[in-house]
C-alpha cells in the first residue's frame, strides 16, 4: 500500500525506510484494511522490485519476495481475525469517501458466487483484495483452509509484481535515476482512477 508516496511523491522513503517499511505497508493493506484508502499494493511491490533491481535496496530478489509474501500472508490472517469482529459493523457503516457499502456488496457477490477465485485471482484486484479476508471469515471458511488459497494467490501476487520490477531494473539499471517519476506516474493514476470512480458513485 503507497499511501506515504502519495504524501511524500517520491521514492526516498522507501529507500530511507528499507524493506523493513515495504513489509509493514504491504502486511497493513489488507491487516487493517488501509486498502480502503488508496489501492496501489501493486504500485509499491513494482517500485520495490524495481529498486532492488537498481541496487537502490540492498536485499537480493528471492529474500525480497518471501520477506513481502510473509507479509502479505499476515496481514490476510489479521483482517481474516478481524472480519469475524467487525463485519457486521462495517454493513451498517454509512457511505463516506472512503467506504462504500457498494464496494463490499460487489466484493461480496464476487466471492459468493467464485469463493476460490475470490481468493486467487482477487489478490490482483485493489477492493477485492481488502475485502477477501473479511468476507472469508463471515462466510465461515476454516482458517487452515483460507491460509492455504491467500498463501498461493499471495506467492503469485508478491512474485509477478517484483519480479517484473527487478527484471525492469536489471535490463534498464538507468532507469533508477527516474524511478520516482515513474512512481509518481503510476501514483497518478491509481488516484485518478479512484477519484473518478467515487465521483460516479456519488453522482
Amino acid at each position: 500500500m503507497d499511501t506515504v508516496s502519495i504524501l511524500l511523491l517520491n521514492t526516498a522513503w522507501l529507500e530511507w525506510g528499507g524493506t523493513t517499511l515495504i513489509a509493514a505497508l504491504v502486511f497493513i493493506e489488507t491487516g487493517l484494511l488501509l486498502g480502503l484508502v488508496v489501492p496501489g499494493g501493486e504500485t509499491l511491490l513494482f517500485t520495490a522490485g524495481l529498486l532492488t533491481g537498481t541496487r537502490s535496496l540492498e536485499i537480493t530478489l528471492p529474500a525480497l519476495i518471501v520477506l513481502l509474501i510473509v507479509a502479505a500472508i499476515s496481514g490476510d490472517m489479521t483482517g481474516f481475525w478481524l472480519g469475524r469482529r467487525l463485519i457486521k459493523r462495517l454493513r451498517e457503516q454509512p457511505d463516506n469517501w472512503i467506504f462504500k457499502r457498494r464496494d463490499l456488496d460487489d466484493s461480496n457477490q464476487f466471492y459468493q458466487r467464485h469463493p476460490r477465485r475470490a481468493l486467487l485471482i482477487g489478490r490482483f484486484l485493489p477492493v477485492i483484495r481488502t475485502f477477501n479476508p473479511i468476507l472469508a471469515a463471515q462466510s465461515g471458511m476454516r482458517w487452515s483452509r483460507f491460509l492455504g488459497l491467500t498463501a498461493i494467490g499471495s506467492v503469485a501476487y508478491v512474485s509477478l509484481l517484483t519480479g517484473i520490477g527487478f527484471w525492469l531494473g536489471q535490463q534498464f539499471p538507468q532507469i533508477g535515476q527516474y524511478v520516482e517519476y515513474i512512481f509518481m506516474g503510476v501514483v497518478g493514476l491509481v488516484l485518478s482512477t479512484l477519484l473518478i470512480r467515487r465521483w460516479r458513485q456519488s453522482a
